[in-house]
């Protein structure tokens, strides 16, 4: 049977090696409470660090959505403040065409009805030119800064504008000029201001024309409330959605506080016995080399 021989310098490098460890840890654990981090580089926790940058990268298409959503929803609230401004004043003329239509209005009141709706004809005009970030929004994709010009002409176009708002969903975000009467009711308007002064007999016809151009106007702004309600719910999704990325890489990457302290304790301890140890191991002379 034969017997190995332990030497001095096995010993000794034994526990060199058993201090360095010892010492890398408590440094390793003092680095993770002093940074917070429990993952500082890709060697650290390779699984940890990938998972961490596609969450991260799901994290800013997230803010992209909330910017997407933020711009539509400023693009929609002026729509629908545009859109509530025109029906009251096609409600106006309507309550001032049905005035006319009574037959006991001498013709300076007549002509005061008229003056009325062609002022307010004008207000349309200018409201269906209402623009976000300089673009008219019931222009659709058109050049310049009018969807309606000063001769009440639609000069936009119906071209759909989308935007995403999460991963799964895009949103339309323009509004149509045609639909929401742009393209009929400033014409409508003057010929309404006519007939007031010149032609009495065809109030009813207009006041039905009228009718339906209102119900265009209402109907578009039930579609924008729609779509702006439909950006309230997505932007909430969205936002929870944030808030659990960013807690997962917490998950992924910070320190168990009360779990690191309390290892750092232990690997001290550790340390410092392995230091005593090695302390007795290595109490040599010139002389133990010598025997």
């Amino acid at each position: 049977m034969s017997i190995s021989r332990v030497t001095y310098r096995a010993t000794s490098d034994t526990a060199l090696r058993g201090l360095q460890q010892a010492l890398t840890r408590s440094q390793q654990l003092q680095q993770q409470l002093s940074s917070g981090k429990r993952v500082s580089r890709p060697a650290d926790d390779p699984s940890a660090v990938g998972s961490a940058m596609q969450l991260r990268s799901d994290r800013r298409a997230d803010d992209q959505y909330l910017r997407n959503i933020q711009d539509a929803s400023g693009r929609l609230g002026v729509t629908d403040t545009a859109l509530t401004e025109i029906s009251d004043r096609v409600r106006r003329v309507r309550d001032l065409l049905v005035q006319a239509g009574n037959g006991g209005i001498n013709p300076e009141g007549l002509a005061a009805i008229s003056s009325e709706i062609t002022s307010i004809r004008g207000d349309v005009v200018d409201l269906y030119n209402t623009r976000w970030l300089d673009r008219p929004v019931f222009g659709g994709t058109a050049p310049g800064f009018m969807a309606v010009d000063s001769s009440g002409t639609y000069v936009g176009n119906d071209a759909v504008i989308m935007a995403r708002i999460s991963r799964d969903a895009t949103l339309r975000i323009d509004t149509s000029g045609t639909a929401a009467g742009a393209g009929t009711l400033p014409a409508l308007l003057d010929q309404i201001a006519n007939d007031v002064t010149t032609n009495t007999g065809a109030v009813g016809s207009d006041l039905t024309a009228l009718d339906g151009e209102l119900s265009k106007v209402l109907q578009t702004l039930g579609d924008v409330g729609a779509r702006a309600a439909r950006l309230d719910t997505t932007k909430n999704d969205v936002q929870s959605e944030q808030m659990d990325f960013t807690s997962r890489i917490s998950e992924n990457e910070d320190v168990d506080l009360p779990a690191t302290i309390m290892n750092l304790q232990a690997s001290q301890v550790a340390y410092q016995s392995a230091l005593g140890a090695a302390a007795k191991v290595l109490q040599v002379s010139l002389i133990d080399f010598l025997r």
